[in-house]
């Protein structure tokens, strides 16, 4: 079956998207070598390095899909649906805090308005590019073209595959706090140091091993994920919700602002609310397509 238009022109679209990605990590990297008259903050360098790394990384995916995507590969398919739901769900995300986050009491309505209408730009391309992705790769005629009369047909479910994913991604995403040293939460504790790099790590290998299983259909690993996903969401919950918790977050912040006197000064409160409201929404989801896609597990 001929290629559909659309899925070229989604194919170009992520191979562009792909390069302007790797552009900005370039940038990223360029501007550590600027002078400035500030003293830079502690650890700059090494967190401006492994976004960089991890830009690069989504970019070289991205390219690597769309190439699948051009030969029509069923894999290139699920990875494009996962990508949108990332695209379309961050870009969400950004608008709402920022819609609902107030500006600084000394910003004048003139620049409030430049600044809300750059983020419409900057959040509504990538989310109506996510929104065209999710609905053309589930419409019948690309499902078709990307359908294989040679390979037999995967009885593991697409939501599965995409929740193995996701999770795969997410574990991956945690060493980038083991790089930047970053605190890392647990159950509404704080750590710093060793232990938060140990706790990244863990992070990392659970998502990394828990994604594995599900590719795989096994059901141990499935239960995991039901307890990883409830668990992930009672530590947002306890980070938002618990008083010693939420305070510790507020003065991190008031330290970023000491370090970085230029940082905008968003409300932590707000994002966290928001933050936690998303994550209830995807863990829930989660766990009730593993609960009923169960059929399909296999049990040792």
């Amino acid at each position: 079956m001929t290629r559909p238009v659309a899925v070229t022109v989604s194919a170009v679209t992520a191979i562009l998207g792909s390069i302007f990605v790797v552009l900005l990590a370039a940038s990223a990297v360029a501007s550590l070598f600027i002078q400035t008259t500030q003293p830079r903050p502690a650890n700059s360098t090494t967190s401006v390095m492994a976004g960089a790394a991890m830009l690069v990384a989504f970019a070289v995916v991205g390219i690597w899909t769309s190439i699948g995507v051009f030969r029509l590969r069923p894999w290139a398919r699920v990875s494009m649906l996962v990508f949108a739901g990332f695209l379309a769900g961050g870009a969400l995300f950004g608008l709402i805090v920022t819609s609902a986050v107030p500006a600084p009491p000394d910003t004048s309505p003139a620049t409030q308005e430049a600044f809300h209408r750059f983020v419409a730009i900057m959040c509504g391309i990538p989310l109506a590019i996510g929104v065209w992705w999710l609905v053309q790769f589930n419409v019948p005629s690309t499902k078709a073209a990307f359908a294989s009369a040679t390979l037999a047909r995967s009885v593991r479910p697409m939501s599965v595959t995409i929740i193995a994913w996701l999770t795969i991604i997410g574990g991956l995403t945690c060493l980038m706090g083991l790089f930047t040293r970053a605190p890392a939460l647990l159950l509404g504790a704080a750590f710093t140091g060793w232990i938060a790099g140990i706790i990244y790590a863990m992070y990392a290998a659970f998502g990394v091993y828990i994604g594995r299983g599900l590719l795989e259909l096994r059901d141990r690993e499935r239960l995991l994920a039901i307890g990883w996903y409830a668990l992930s969401l009672i530590n947002v919950g306890a980070a938002t919700f618990v008083p010693s918790a939420r305070d510790r977050i507020f003065a991190a912040q008031a330290l970023l602002r000491q370090t970085n006197p230029a940082a905008t000064p968003f409300d932590p409160g707000m994002i966290m609310n928001v933050a936690f409201g998303f994550s209830a929404v995807f863990a829930a989801v989660t766990i009730w397509l593993l609960v009923r896609e169960r059929r399909v597990f296999i049990r040792r």
